[in-house]
């Protein structure tokens, strides 16, 4: 009884100290995440999203796992990527959702994640300046756009994304005053609260902050801000209504129309998400970032996925998927001796064919080549 009494009380430290971290660990093989949706329902800082089981036509195969550390707006097409990567490879991928500055935090104090997705460039980048990751090993993999979305009636739902203009720079205009003048009429009712993600630890909550200063509006914006530790809980804010509006990723903006009804109806009139993209010249550009966390320089080419690419590129089919692209067929373990589990990884997310993907999931590919330089 001692023993188990005293074991008990371990476990619980152990728990009570990963909660105030922010991180739950799960071994990939026994948790799953099987939804982005559940995400939002349950907005962990430390979320852990485990790979498909690795398809057994592959023939050669690595019984191992590593540890993802992603900021959490690329949660969602991470998952995606990580049940193909597994599928094709067998290395279980074990993910952890935080925001960029939680992550960048962890990892300057030890924290063994194996790769490290960041929403922006700058924390990698410190990572590289700070000699605790090797100069090679700096990737950026995506671009990010930014999008406000708040909840109005039916008679007020028009969205600055489908504007009359023949040329970008015009659009651009167009937007930016169609997105003014929503903050102005959503900032004229004192009720109103509006979220972001904390400008310090969220790229996209800098954005938004750089937005709404280029707007001239973020004194007046101050006393409707609540602040979210990244964008998954600063969107979950908006879908439980705790708030009228939210910057956030466009990328998460996509997926409101069939996920929620973000109010109750008032007065009989049913309420809509209006989802208006910020222009970019509102913000500086969001380029999302990855580093290999190792002093190693890690093997990023040549890429052996593009290697055996035929065809156009093509998006990443869901898991599940029955019609596999052709060039997943084609890889073999075998050619990838001596390149590490996380160097495979990063070559998988960066190869054409998931590259191309990234369109799907509200993001602009970056242009792969000199990766690793």
């Amino acid at each position: 009884m001692r023993l188990s009494s005293f074991v008990n009380l371990a476990m619980l430290i152990l728990v009570s100290a990963s909660v105030a971290l922010g991180v739950t660990a799960f071994s990939s093989s026994v948790a799953h995440a099987s939804s982005f949706e559940a995400a939002n329902n349950n907005v962990n800082e430390g979320s852990v999203i485990s790979a498909e089981k690795q398809n057994q036509s592959v023939k050669f195969k690595r019984d191992e796992k590593i540890n993802v550390a992603v900021a959490a707006n690329f949660a969602k097409p991470l998952k995606s990527i990580a049940d193909q990567f597994t599928e094709l490879t067998g290395i279980e991928v074990a993910v952890t959702i935080s925001s960029s500055g939680t992550l960048y935090a962890q990892i300057q104090h030890g924290a063994s994640f194996d790769v490290f997705l960041s929403a922006d460039r700058a924390r990698p980048q410190a990572l590289v300046d700070n000699n605790l990751v090797h100069h090679g090993n700096l990737v950026d993999y995506a671009k990010g756009k930014l999008a406000f979305v708040y909840s109005g009636d039916l008679s007020d739902a028009q969205s600055c994304e489908h504007v009359a203009a023949e040329t970008k720079e015009q659009r651009n205009v167009q937007r930016t005053d169609c997105l003014s003048k929503q903050l102005i009429q959503l900032i004229g009712n004192p009720q109103n609260k509006l979220a972001i993600a904390h400008p310090k630890l969220a790229p996209y909550g800098t954005a938004a902050q750089q937005t709404l200063q280029n707007l001239s509006l973020w004194q007046s914006f101050l006393p409707h801000r609540v602040m979210g530790k990244n964008v998954l809980q600063t969107l979950q804010f908006y879908t439980t209504g705790s708030v009228k509006g939210a910057f956030i990723a466009y990328s998460l903006a996509l997926d409101l129309p069939s996920n929620f009804a973000s109010t109750v109806a008032v007065n009989n009139v049913a309420p809509t998400t209006v989802i208006s993209p910020v222009p970019e010249i509102l913000y500086q550009p969001i380029i999302q970032s990855l580093v290999v966390n190792s002093k190693t320089a890690a093997v990023l080419t040549p890429n052996l996925f593009d290697v055996m690419a035929i065809g156009e590129p093509q998006a990443l089919e869901e898991p599940g998927d029955e019609n596999k692209h052709e060039a997943s067929k084609q890889f073999n373990l075998s050619d990838a001796n001596g390149v590490s589990s996380a160097s495979l990884f990063v070559q998988y997310l960066m190869s054409q064919g998931v590259q191309h993907s990234l369109i799907e999931w509200g993001y602009e590919p970056v242009n792969t080549l000199g990766v690793g330089q």
